[in-house]
């Protein structure tokens, strides 16, 4: 009898050390637990109080589900020398070594870059995040020209829940840095979504309508986003998202 349980900080689930990222709330009423794609972890949510020996139960008790659930996910493809990431719409190789510039360059479908080992990894990144905030400003301002509408400030993160966001009253657009990974097309899409979100800040007929108007692909670039988006989540990882 487990007198004292304490939930880990990780689960091994189908040879794999997840983190489990436990919740409370005070409005719960009963266990919930949800494996991640997107962050390689176990979400857990509890009540205010307690739980805790039903949550360790519950987690023995559909362990078969979870391994099954873990085995569809994306592996990881970190930025690592000689890996093949998406890019554009296209696949990049990461082309390294030791005696070349710091510096990456996108050559054709390689990106050459140099430097020490140990930071292939954060260079490739701020690339990829150069690269998107040099497609997405300039798209999103011409997009937003069209409904003249004005854009006081657009950012570049890595949210989990959406790829982008806008705050109407303020004029601001996010965007995931991990759209330069997608095709322009479906990137376009993300950007005429959120431009239109500049003229009607709900999901209503008129907002659609607006977004149909815009782009002949909005209804397309979903499908993909659906089949695809988590793939896009696991570009960068080690064993989770980055």
């Amino acid at each position: 009898m487990r007198l004292f349980a304490r939930l880990p900080d990780s689960v091994e689930v189908g040879g794999r050390q997840l983190p489990l990222v436990a919740t409370r709330y005070r409005a719960a009423r009963g266990i919930r637990l949800k494996p991640c794609a997107i962050t390689s972890s176990l979400k857990l949510s509890l009540p205010a109080r307690g739980g805790v020996r039903e949550a360790l139960d519950l987690i023995e008790r559909h362990r078969g589900w979870l391994e099954a659930q873990v085995a569809r996910w994306p592996a990881p493809l970190p930025f690592a020398p000689g890996a093949e990431i998406p890019f554009d719409g296209r696949t990049l190789l990461i082309d390294w070594d030791a005696a070349r510039p710091l510096r990456p360059v996108l050559d054709g479908d390689r990106l050459r870059l140099g430097g020490p080992l140990v930071g292939v990894r954060d260079r490739t990144r701020r690339f990829l995040l150069a690269q998107a905030r040099a497609a997405l400003v300039p798209a999103t301002q011409e997009e937003a020209a069209k409904l003249d509408r004005k854009v006081a400030r657009i950012a570049l993160n890595d949210p989990v829940g959406r790829w982008g966001s806008c705050n109407q009253r303020q004029g601001s657009i996010n965007y995931s840095w991990r759209l330069i990974l997608m095709p322009a097309w479906v990137r376009r899409a993300i950007v005429v979504h959120e431009v239109a979100h500049l003229v009607h800040a709900n999901h209503g007929p008129d907002f659609w309508r607006l977004v149909a108007e815009m782009d002949g692909r909005a209804g397309e670039s979903r499908r993909w986003l659906a089949r695809f988006g988590r793939e896009m989540h696991a570009v960068g990882a080690e064993t989770g998202r980055i």
